[in-house]
C-alpha cells in the first residue's frame, strides 16, 4: 500500500480545487469587517477599576512613555514624581461624546501605617473626547521638604467619579 503524502489512511481524499478554497478565503476576508461593524461596540474597559502600575519617575512623556528612577530612596528635601496608570475607569456616553471623571487622593503614611497626611483631589480631570478613552495615567509630583528622614508608604487612592469606584494603590518610600 503506498500513501500520498496528502492522504492518510482512512481519511476521504478532497479534490484539489485551488480556486475554490482562495474564492472562499477572500469572501470571508470580504465580509468579516462588515460582521465586526453590526457588533454592539464594545465596553470602553471590561476590567475593573483598578492601578495597572506606579512607578518613581524621572521625566513623564506621556502614556507608558517615562524615565524610572533607579530606588525608592530620596535624600530629604528634593521632589519626586511618581506615575500612576489606571485601567477599568468608565467612559459615561453623551451625546456623540464621552465623558471621564477621575480624582486622585494621597495618603502619607509612617513606617507603623499611621496616616500623618492626607490631600484629597490632588489631580482631578473631566475629559470630553470623541471616542472611548482607554488609557489613563496621573502625575504627581512631591516635595519632600517637610518629612524627617524615615520609611514611609505613599498610599494613592483613585476615584471614578461617574460611579464612585475606587482603587488604592500603596508604595514604599525612604527618606534619608
Amino acid at each position: 500500500m503506498t500513501l500520498s503524502p496528502n492522504h492518510a489512511p482512512g481519511s476521504r481524499r478532497l479534490p484539489s480545487r485551488p480556486g475554490t478554497v482562495l474564492a472562499g478565503l477572500c469572501i470571508v476576508l470580504f465580509l468579516l469587517p462588515l460582521f465586526l461593524a453590526a457588533l454592539p461596540p464594545l465596553a470602553a474597559s471590561a476590567s475593573e477599576f483598578s492601578f495597572l502600575k506606579g512607578l518613581f519617575v524621572r521625566e513623564v512623556k506621556g502614556y507608558g512613555m517615562y524615565t524610572e528612577e533607579q530606588s525608592s530612596r530620596f535624600e530629604k528635601g528634593s521632589r519626586i514624581s511618581v506615575y500612576l496608570e489606571i485601567d477599568g475607569f468608565q467612559n459615561l456616553k453623551k451625546d456623540n461624546a464621552y465623558e471621564v471623571h477621575l480624582s486622585l487622593d494621597l495618603l502619607v503614611k509612617d513606617d507603623k501605617g499611621n496616616v500623618g497626611i492626607e490631600q484629597k483631589d490632588v489631580v482631578t480631570s473631566d475629559l470630553i473626547v470623541k471616542s472611548p478613552w482607554r488609557d489613563f495615567f496621573f502625575t504627581v509630583n512631591i516635595d519632600l521638604a517637610e518629612l524627617p528622614p524615615g520609611k514611609y508608604t505613599l498610599g494613592f487612592v483613585a476615584t471614578d467619579r461617574s460611579n464612585d469606584k475606587k482603587a488604592s494603590h500603596d508604595m514604599d518610600i525612604e527618606i534619608y
